[in-house]
């Protein structure tokens, strides 16, 4: 047998191997064999073979904002006010766009997939002072508290867009 007639084999294994899930299961579990609905991530019953669509960061995630739109957000509040805009709501460490939390697309994973706030300071080992700064402006959002935004330089043209935002965290349990 000529390697030639291995070819339509070979093509055919590693087609399978990329099948994409069909669009009323669209989930693929990892290993991507299992193709799941989303109707079962996160339904306190594992569907995966590793259970993987019960992790608690995919389903924190999968309440959140998407990871992109918050880059996006975070990217753009840069692109308007300068690298050290962020310092305003994360502390210091937010200087120099984000450099030192690991850039813009780790704050964004990390504001997606921690659970609390606590969680967030852990996973970019904010200082302690730091985290409490972030949650008093998002006591301030939650509040209505438009005062305290503003005393952090947060201009009346950007509170709509910095309120909404941080609203969508609050709302999915990032103070609990």
């Amino acid at each position: 047998m000529s390697i030639h007639n291995l070819f339509p084999f070979l093509e055919f294994l590693v087609a399978e191997q990329v099948k994409e899930c069909e669009a009323y299961i669209p989930f693929r579990c990892p290993g991507g064999e299992v193709c799941i609905s989303i109707q079962y991530l996160c339904d306190g019953a594992p569907d995966c073979p590793d259970g993987y669509d019960e992790n608690a960061k995919l389903c924190t995630a999968a309440k959140r904002p998407p990871v992109e739109e918050t880059a996006s957000f975070l990217q753009s509040l840069l692109a308007s006010h300068g690298p050290n805009y962020l310092e305003k709501l994360f502390g210091g460490k937010a200087r120099n766009a984000l450099k030192q939390l690991g850039g813009v697309e780790e704050v964004a994973v990390a504001l997606s997939e921690s659970q609390t706030i606590d969680d967030f300071g852990n996973t970019l080992k904010l200082m302690k002072s730091d985290v409490e700064h972030l949650r008093s402006v998002f006591m301030a959002v939650e509040n209505g508290d438009i005062g305290m935004l503003k005393s952090l330089g947060i201009k009346d043209s950007e509170l709509g867009d910095v309120k909404f935002f941080l609203e969508k965290l609050v709302n999915t349990g990032f103070l609990d």
